[in-house]
């Protein structure tokens, strides 16, 4: 009879931890840390870029057309053709070009100085995901949101599907200028390009 009991705990014990889940360490997690715990904004930036970007579309106006149906986005206001989302109170963009796709976010936030993610982050990110780096890192010099040059790192990558992909990362004052992924996916043709938050 106590033998049944103490099984009978154990398994209730058992079951307990499946719902919780444990933390790294193995400690069990309580629901409030469960509930707390939020994607990382590099995690919602690529998946974004995912949804969107690495999404087969037949041209530019099927991508515009899943986003204005998609209820998290909006025209983002001061911008032709760009569509904006806000995700843990951070703003995230997904701009339809004329020849493909850009994911964009403002990668440090302007009034706290938290970075979200950095530049090598990014980079390991999209190997993990199957990408393939092509060619040299490069960097450019363009004009931020407080009309001050800035230093882009720029890397081309090759997508899982075949796409060619381009990381643009501020190396100085990434609170004044995007970082974004832009995915080639369509020829290009007479149609208007979006400006995307740059």
């Amino acid at each position: 009879m106590k033998a049944s009991k103490l099984s009978l705990l154990a398994l209730a014990a058992a079951f307990n931890i499946f719902l919780t889940g444990c933390n790294d360490d193995g400690r069990v997690l309580s629901n409030s840390s469960k509930a707390s715990a939020k994607p990382s904004s590099l995690s919602t930036f690529l998946s974004l870029h995912e949804q969107f970007c690495e999404k087969e579309f037949k041209n530019r106006d099927a991508l515009v057309q899943a986003l204005e149906k998609d209820k998290r986005f909006r025209p983002a206001a001061g911008f032709m053709g760009v569509y904006e989302t806000t995700i843990n109170k951070i703003s995230y963009a997904v701009s339809p070009e004329i020849d493909g796709c850009t994911t964009d976010v403002m990668v440090q936030n302007e009034t706290t100085g938290k970075l979200l993610f950095s530049y090598d982050e990014v980079n390991a990110a999209l190997i993990n995901h199957g990408y393939r780096v092509l060619g040299a890192e490069t960097t450019r010099k363009d004009i931020g949101a407080n009309r001050q040059e800035v230093t882009i790192r720029e890397r081309t990558f090759m997508s899982p599907a075949g796409e060619v992909t381009n990381l643009d990362y501020p190396s100085d004052r990434p609170d004044k200028y995007y970082t974004t992924l832009f995915a080639k996916k369509f020829p290009a043709t007479g149609a208007p390009a979006s400006l995307s938050l740059k």
